[in-house]
């Protein structure tokens, strides 16, 4: 896939799971059933050649790499937004 075919919107998805932690709750989150945010997911892992996110029963535990880029302040989250205005922010829940 170029970086011309990249789908922004993945960004905002991956967002939404690293903050949720849940398929469920990161979909309700960006308006997409679990089963959408599964086969986004599915479409985000080859291109990063990570596996980014493991099922456990904590829930979906990030691996090394999207921690670091969340650390790193997720700038293409937030750039995805920037360039896609209707993609919907992710809220934070109280927990």
């Amino acid at each position: 896939m170029s970086r011309s075919e990249f789908d922004l919107n993945l960004l905002v998805i991956f967002e939404a799971i690293f903050e949720e932690k849940n398929l469920t709750r990161a979909g309700e989150d960006v308006g997409l059933s679990q089963t959408a945010m599964s086969g986004a997911l599915a479409r985000l892992r080859p291109c990063t050649g990570d596996e980014l996110f493991v099922c456990t029963r904590d829930g979906m535990v990030p691996t090394a790499a999207p921690r670091a880029m969340m650390e790193a302040g997720a700038p293409g989250a937030e750039a995805g937004r920037h360039l896609n205005p209707g993609a919907q922010r992710v809220r934070s829940r109280d927990r």
